[in-house]
């Protein structure tokens, strides 16, 4: 990020949105936990304040993490070992970075922190997430769209005499 915009950290849009309202919530607020990194390393702030933010963003990470594998695994998502190893790279990558950062601040490693946290919003989520997303709904739709009534209805076709009236 350049000028204005390395001033303003990620501005949020619906276009992180994936359509999986779990997983909105927590994308919108990882990005809000990025820019808080970002705004206090601009403002050069305590360095321990900087090591909680750190921190809570490497727990959030893992929660979300967690919970979108549980969201395709439920949904027997077919990309689901290369997505999982997605997650697993850019979770080394960040706790690499956060533990050296910790260590001995410099600009060097704020920088790379803050290239990692973007490319998992931009990567991750527009694209990675976006694919699992539209196989996760697609399928919640036509589960969703088939009421039990029909589901009466077509049993009564295919072997009459049998099941509720």
């Amino acid at each position: 990020m350049t000028g204005a915009a390395a001033d303003r950290g990620i501005i949020w849009s619906d276009d992180f949105l994936i359509g999986i309202e779990e997983l909105d919530y927590e994308h919108r607020r990882l990005i809000e936990n990025i820019n808080e990194l970002h705004r206090e390393l601009l403002a050069h702030v305590d360095m321990d304040r900087v090591e909680d933010t750190l921190g809570g963003i490497h727990a959030r990470m893992q929660a979300h993490f967690a919970l979108e594998e549980h969201v395709m695994v439920s949904h027997e998502y077919p990309h689901y070992p290369e997505h999982k190893a997605e997650h697993e790279r850019l979770l080394d990558e960040y706790t690499e970075l956060m533990t050296k950062f910790e260590r001995a601040p410099n600009l060097g490693d704020r920088v790379a922190m803050e290239d990692i946290l973007r490319q998992w919003i931009v990567d991750h989520i527009l694209t990675s997430d976006k694919k699992m997303s539209l196989m996760v709904v697609s399928s919640k739709k036509n589960i969703a769209t088939i009421e039990p009534s029909t589901l009466g209805r077509r049993f009564r076709k295919l072997m009459p005499g049998k099941g509720p009236g």
